[in-house]
């Protein structure tokens, strides 16, 4: 415990170009600061770099007293930005939680929504005119295995969600429309992502062919009825032909069940 206590009494003095980079990131995005009030009941986030210091002191002796290794304990316990590359920031806070208990929290945000107010995407509903719904069946590196799901994208700069919408239906499938109407809009994962995805209902009025970027994996589009796609979102997949096979696959995508239940299709 004594090497503890001599860690501990540094910790003030280290993580200070971290501190900085954090907190520039929160004065340019002010939307990532909100703090909060705890005795709302809110988790609040801690913005002084004194109470900053006190949390992540605390915070390691509580990790260290449950077995953590005091390295990991000190990876584990240090406010700032955890990680960044070009797509995607790992924000680590001080926070007090309701009970008044201090600790850390953590979030990732996707750095194409941090000048759009989290928005940095769009999902996509498109209906052709028999009713049928296109589907994009794609493999997903993150699932490790093919998906049935809307085709979504993000947004490039410059551009309004209708024109994202427009483009990347084009993109990822090779079908044309105009007029999207937005029908709400949802996050994904609100335990870690602050991303807010608008999902849009647009009616496909012609096919010509998609053009996908070097770094997706889409088989192609599957069109099916409501009627099918209710009944394969209760069983969890969709049997679909895939290399003179048929072969079930997962039909679990959260953008197209909020887009079925807001377009009272």
């Amino acid at each position: 415990m004594k090497n503890l206590f001599i860690f501990l009494s540094l910790i003030s003095f280290l993580g200070a170009d971290e501190l900085d980079e954090y907190f520039s990131l929160l004065h340019e995005h002010p939307h990532l600061a909100v703090p909060g009030e705890h005795e709302k009941g809110e988790i609040e986030i801690v913005l002084d770099r004194e109470g900053i210091g006190a949390i992540e002191k605390a915070q390691i002796e509580r990790l260290v007293k449950k077995g953590v290794s005091l390295a990991l304990a000190q990876k584990s316990s240090q406010v700032g930005i955890v990680s960044e590359d070009i797509y995607w920031l790992w924000i680590r806070d001080a926070v007090i939680f309701p009970t008044g208990a201090t600790g850390t929290y953590e979030r990732i945000v996707w750095k194409s929504g941090l000048l759009t107010q989290n928005t940095n995407g769009v999902a996509i509903l498109p209906v052709f005119p028999d009713g049928r719904i296109a589907l994009v069946l794609n493999y997903r590196h993150a699932t490790r295995s093919w998906e049935l799901e809307l085709p979504r994208g993000a947004l490039k700069k410059g551009e309004t969600l209708q024109e994202t919408v427009i483009r990347e239906l084009q993109a990822e499938t090779g079908l044309i429309a105009k007029e999207p109407i937005l029908l709400g809009s949802m996050t994904p994962d609100t335990g870690v992502l602050p991303s807010v995805v608008p999902v849009f209902w647009i009616k496909i009025e012609s096919e010509g062919m998609a053009d996908c970027d070097f770094s997706e994996a889409i088989e192609g589009i599957r069109l099916y009825t409501v009627d099918e796609l209710k009944a394969g979102l209760k069983a969890g997949w969709m049997e679909v032909e895939m290399g003179g096979e048929k072969r079930r696959v997962p039909l679990r995508d959260p953008f197209l069940t909020f887009g079925l239940f807001l377009s009272d299709l």
